[in-house]
């Protein structure tokens, strides 16, 4: 951004007028001289990451002619003071000014000062500080409300405090101009945008249901402002998202870090959170967790986040070869691996759309606001836990292993304590997680006859099987197919979930020893 202001300077002729003498003939005679030009300064709604003193400088730079007496930054407080900040410029100045973080739209003016007449040369309103969060992955981290009965009216007033920059595209398509370098500040929205090139969809400030939602979360328990960016791009599977060249924005890594480079906060991120998974439906686990791996490591090249959260792909998008190998290589991925986190999409049916859990619209792969607000509800908390010191840790219940007990009883332990939902009614069918969510060797069972929480640890599961037998060395899959047995019904439930906060457990295969 480049501000220019001019002086005009009188031929001589003018010197010996009043002002009442000065014609048109001779305003046509006088000179503009360029005196300050602005290479750096803030934009409207623009957010700052703050520090952990809570606060955030912001940088002020430009060239300033020797004619200029000084230069004046104003800051209007949330006090109602002005802090006034007077400094002389020759040639290039350079400074920083610091701003707390607070929910208070800050205005920041900048003057030039000459014989005593100050003459406002910049000036930014709704400036911020707080902290960043970054969502991507497929159309379920983009994360619109497919039955369009989400409105942004119906927010409460905290979600004023949501900031986002640019534009963000959906679908895999060709870069839409100009929007695609787009690199505004707005008040962030989570509603869909419209229409456009022939179902493309677009739009300026779209941060999309779960990002909303996130946002709201943190600046109601947080009191600070925060801004999400969203770079998320549906239907695509792993490889459309790595990184590519020369931030290609035609593809989402380069439109994302395109923006994210405009922002100046790519080296602020409090957390990066990753949905993605559904296209890859069938992959080899070894190869998913490759290619997964390869993008962590391209984002921590071109970028600085504290935690980076995977959101485990859950039953759904009416795949036909289902999404477990997707499930366990996302496992091994965050266990392999530092500062990752996971959170799955497992467990909303504890708190339903409709009496049977139905939080899927009918494609059984998108949600209807009602689950994208859950997940929303869960990273919210997760990072209230990692970042604000809350005491209750969100992250889904990861597997430690699964022992056998007897040829015909095993006991699967949890990182953490967890509990079963009850039977669910579905379309008039009772399911039950024993009969429909375990595998053996690759192989839906229903001979599991008894499934119970421990009484004396409610880590462990014990799964007691009726007509097989169990040995070491055996496979045990949780959560195998999409679907209910016989149905083309997304599964969404019951599960085991956190005991505390209802997270669903992650799903696995893992060797029984």
């Amino acid at each position: 951004m480049k501000f220019i202001i001019f002086i005009l300077i009188l031929t001589p002729f003018v010197n010996y007028c009043s002002s009442k003498d000065v014609n048109q003939e001779v305003i046509e005679t006088l000179l503009p001289l360029e005196l300050v030009s602005i290479n750096t300064f803030p934009e409207n709604y623009q957010l700052y990451a703050r520090d952990s003193y809570n606060k955030a400088l912001i940088p002020i730079t430009g060239t300033a002619e020797s004619v200029v007496d000084s230069l004046i930054i104003k800051v209007h407080q949330n006090n109602g003071g002005i802090t006034r900040t007077a400094f002389h410029a020759v040639n290039s100045f350079s400074l920083k000014i610091e701003i707390e973080a607070i929910l208070y739209n800050y205005t920041i003016e900048l003057f030039s000062k000459l014989k005593e007449e100050e003459t406002l040369v910049a000036s930014a309103t709704n400036v911020t500080a707080g902290d960043v969060y970054v969502i991507s992955g497929q159309s379920n981290a983009w994360a619109t409300d497919w039955d369009n009965i989400y409105n942004d009216e119906n927010l409460p007033p905290n979600a004023q405090w949501v900031r986002t920059i640019g534009a963000m595209h959906v679908y895999n398509k060709p870069a839409i101009y100009p929007e695609a370098k787009n690199t505004d500040w707005y008040l962030a929205s989570g509603k869909a945008p419209v229409s456009i090139d022939g179902g493309q969809l677009i739009g300026n400030a779209m941060i999309g249901v779960l990002g909303m939602n996130v946002g709201v979360n943190l600046v109601k328990s947080e009191g600070v402002p925060i801004a999400i960016i969203n770079g998320a791009g549906g239907g695509g599977a792993i490889s459309f998202y790595q990184k590519t060249e020369n931030y290609d924005l035609d593809v989402p890594y380069g439109r994302l870090q395109y923006r994210l480079e405009a922002s100046g906060l790519k080296d602020k991120i409090k957390a990066f959170i990753w949905n993605q998974g559904e296209n890859n439906a069938g992959d080899d686990v070894i190869d998913f967790k490759k290619a997964l791996n390869n993008l962590y490591m391209s984002l921590k090249e071109d970028y600085y986040f504290e935690k980076f959260y995977v959101i485990q792909t859950p039953p759904g998008c009416n795949s036909k070869s289902g999404h477990q190998t997707i499930r366990e290589a996302q496992r091994r991925f965050v266990e392999e691996n530092e500062n990752v986190n996971i959170i799955t999409r497992h467990g909303f049916s504890t708190n339903p759309k409709t009496l049977d859990g139905n939080y899927f619209i009918s494609d059984g792969c998108h949600y209807h606001a009602h689950g994208y607000e859950v997940l929303a509800d869960w990273i919210a908390n997760k990072a209230k836990y990692d970042f604000y010191g809350d005491t209750l840790d969100y992250e889904a219940p990861k597997v430690i292993s699964a022992k056998l007990v007897s040829s015909a009883s095993l006991v699967v332990e949890f990182d953490k304590a967890v509990m079963i939902q009850p039977d669910l009614f579905v379309d008039g069918v009772l399911y039950s997680i024993k009969d429909n969510l375990f595998a053996i060797n690759n192989i839906r069972t229903t001979s599991i006859s008894k499934i119970e929480v421990l009484h004396e640890n409610k880590k462990e599961v014990r799964l007691t099987f009726s007509d097989r037998t169990i040995s070491i060395g055996d496979t045990l899959t949780y959560v195998l197919n999409d679907n209910y047995p016989s149905t083309s019904i997304t599964y969404r439930g019951p599960w085991i979930v956190d005991f505390n906060s209802g997270v669903g457990a992650i799903g696995f295969t893992i060797t029984i020893e």
